[in-house]
């Protein structure tokens, strides 16, 4: 399990002029400071803080691991248990927690926020916003930020049971939020446990969260039989008025260490899982409770965790989708297919869609670090997005491996120049969170974790 607890480190790769440049730094969270400091681990079991050593009782445990975004004139890197941590896009220097100038300050912040290509606004959420990110609370929240860094929206509301809500999808006038059968138990962590167990006897369920001027009780949520989500496709309305909501569903626990309660982990059951890629279609008049079912799945759109589309048409309906495991593979609009085989002795990690200059859509390049198994080192492999079949336009020989990753992204040098220039002028530098969060001042003032500390005021404002 502690494959997901190591420090962030990031790793840019800049191509330009006929070379490529490499880059690679830790994220300088408060627990890797804590951690250096004291030359040795302070912190217990994956989210579960009543497993730390007493000195750092009071420290964001987040390491920041999973995603980094490009905003404003920085990079977010994130992990769904705490604060995204702002870094120089250059540099790759941490700048320090970012809270969006104050705005934000839950005690956990999503890994996937999402970008509305017409307006540049983020959609983001959290899920155990309540208290201090470690009450296996039901309170989610969302929020749209606007292009100029403004919070415009901001809903609370109780999810049908503490699980997990990793990814979103977005709409023109939703959010699509998956709630995951994966569920938190404080009990269970007070004794030592695991934060999550897997429940197979709960429904999946999906949250559709108005974007604009949402109450509580207007996010509808959808059921259907258990499974587990993967990542997000992509997502939009219809003619209709229906939201189509694409991502990957196991059938089974993908989690397998987080088995149920009191059973021990099936180490073979993520091999004998199915994981296609789903379309539901969600009616915003339908009631809460109302059962979902998915029309499409398996070769009709790609197949694995590491789906994608082109983001900038993720809000309009798409025709091409990629998929990347051992080799490369493109769905087209008529259900053709695209291939790239690697070799029986590689694989993939999670690919980047880089949009070509006025390109329509999936018109572009498709980029991924590929895993050489038989080498113990790694390749940055460049294709046509169009033409995988043709073979790789570019590789990049890394005369060392790479640990395996989670997520990336594509970002233009175009828009890091333009935004040094901005943050140079009017704008001036990134400000890092300047206080503690609520719940921090909270137990040094001797209070405890109970829920809405760090959501107070939130439905007033609304």
């Amino acid at each position: 399990m502690e494959m997901y607890a190591p420090p962030g480190s990031v790793t840019a790769i800049r191509i330009a002029d006929g070379h490529a440049d490499f880059k690679q730094r830790y994220v300088r969270t408060d627990k890797f400071l804590a951690e250096e400091k004291a030359r040795k681990a302070l912190f217990g079991r994956y989210r579960n803080p009543y497993t730390d050593n007493e000195s750092v009782k009071g420290v964001i445990r987040t390491v920041s691991n999973t995603n980094i975004t490009f905003w404003r004139g920085m990079l977010l890197a994130s992990k769904e248990d705490g604060p995204p941590f702002a870094m120089d896009p250059v540099t790759l220097e941490t700048i320090g927690r970012y809270d969006f100038e104050g705005q934000i300050k839950t005690p956990t912040f999503t890994a996937h926020p999402k970008f509305d290509p017409d307006t540049g606004e983020m959609l983001c959420f959290a899920y155990e916003a309540g208290a201090d990110g470690s009450d296996c609370g039901v309170d989610v929240v969302t929020w749209t930020i606007n292009a100029d860094g403004i919070k415009t929206e901001e809903l609370s509301f109780k999810a049908p049971f503490a699980g997990m809500i990793h990814d979103c999808g977005v709409s023109k006038n939703y959010m699509v939020l998956p709630l995951t059968p994966i569920k938190m138990s404080l009990d269970r962590l007070k004794k030592g446990g695991n934060k999550f167990a897997w429940d197979p006897n709960e429904d999946q369920v999906y949250g559709l969260v108005p974007r604009r001027g949402g109450k509580p009780e207007d996010v509808i949520w959808f059921r259907a039989d258990n499974g587990f989500h993967g990542h997000v496709a992509g997502c939009y309305e219809n003619e209709e008025g229906h939201v189509i909501f694409d991502l990957t569903v196991a059938d089974g626990n993908v989690f397998f260490w987080f088995p149920p309660e009191g059973e021990s982990p099936d180490f073979n059951q993520r091999a004998r899982l199915s994981s296609p890629t789903c379309r539901w279609i969600f009616d915003p008049k339908a009631k809460s409770g109302t059962r979902a079912s998915h029309p499409y799945n398996g070769r009709q759109m790609a197949s694995s965790h590491e789906s994608m589309i082109d983001v900038d048409h993720q809000q309009a309906g798409y025709s091409t989708a990629w998929h990347i495991i051992r080799g490369s593979r493109r769905w087209g609009k008529t259900g053709e297919e695209d291939v790239w085989f690697a070799g029986p002795t590689a694989t993939y990690q999670e690919p980047v869609f880089i949009p070509k200059d006025g390109g329509a859509e999936g018109e572009g390049y498709l980029a991924a670090l590929k895993n050489n198994l038989d080498e113990l080192r790694n390749d940055v492999v460049i294709w046509d997005a169009q033409k995988l079949s043709a073979g790789p336009l570019a590789t990049l020989h890394l005369p060392f491996k790479l640990r395996l990753g989670f997520h990336g992204n594509f970002v233009d040098h175009r828009d890091i120049e333009a935004w040094q220039k901005r943050r140079a002028s009017e704008l001036g530098p990134v400000k890092p969170a300047d206080s503690p969060l609520p719940w921090q001042v909270k137990l040094s003032n001797g209070g405890g974790n109970e829920p809405d500390d760090g959501l107070k005021g939130h439905d007033e404002k609304l």
